[in-house]
Parts: structure tokens; sequence; C-alpha cells
């Protein structure tokens, strides 16, 4: 699945071909920069990306006392926890969190990411072998990648 190329601007340290992170909304400083549209309005909150190419432009950025470079990013693939029934490598799914308060489980920080939006399609791009039983349910681990409509 080809997925959409966004050029940003990223942190010098953090700019390097495979190097994944979560945009958590722009600062207060960044609603008065001129490369506010070049950085913080082409990226989703709470979303992951990862970086697929640096380019050689930089800028001066003053939320991080140093520099930005130019980025290519793509979003990010991650990982989820679903029934085993609908867990199909290349299925479509609409993602529904299940509510969960078992922080013990091997499984729980991966199923209750914050990162895998709910109501969302993804395509199930891998499914993990290991599984965990959950309330009477077989769960699998599995990677998605967000189908964009």
């Amino acid at each position: 699945m080809n997925q959409e190329l966004i050029t940003t601007l990223i942190g010098e340290l953090q700019a390097k071909p495979g190097f994944k992170f979560v945009f958590k909304g722009g600062a207060d400083v960044c609603s008065q920069c001129k490369l506010r549209e070049a950085c913080v309005m082409k990226l989703e909150q709470n979303t992951m990306y990862k970086v697929v190419e640096v380019l050689r432009k930089k800028h001066k950025c003053p939320l991080r006392e140093g520099w930005v470079v130019v980025a290519r990013v793509v979003e990010a693939e991650v990982e989820a926890v679903l029934d085993a029934k609908v867990a199909i490598e290349d299925a479509i799914i609409t993602f529904k969190r299940k509510a969960c308060e078992k922080t013990s489980c091997k499984f729980w920080s991966t199923c209750q990411s914050p990162y895998v939006k709910d109501g969302t399609k993804y395509k199930v791009l891998k499914v993990e072998k290991e599984s965990v039983n959950c309330n009477g349910r077989k769960m699998v681990k599995v990677v998605l990648s967000r189908v964009k409509t």
C-alpha cells in the first residue's frame, strides 16, 4: 500500500530515515512562526510518523533553540490487538477498541494504544502468532496501516 509522503520539518537530531515519532501538536510559540504551515499544520495530532527521507534544507527553530530540517515522513504502521476471527492479513477493518482495565495483561499497552484510532479503517499488514485469551475470545497482536479515504 502506497503511503502519502508528507514534507514537514523535524528536529535535526531526529532527522534520520527510519526514526519514528509521535506528533503531539504544536506549542504556543509555533502559532507565531513563519514556518508553521510547513511544520505543524501538515501533521495530525497523536499520530505516529516515520521519517523516510531527509533533505538538506535547515531552518532555525525558536521552540528547539536549534535547527529543524526538511524531511519526508509517512504515517507509521501501528500495533494493535484484534479478535482472531477478524485478524486476517490484507483485510480492511474498522477498528473498535475494547475497554479494558487488565493492566497486567501482556498485550494491554498494545491493546489500549492511543495511536490506533477508534472507528478508523485499517489494513491488516501482519498477524502475529502469539495470542491471548481475553474474556473468552482469542485475541492476537497485529500490525496495521491506516486506510486513507
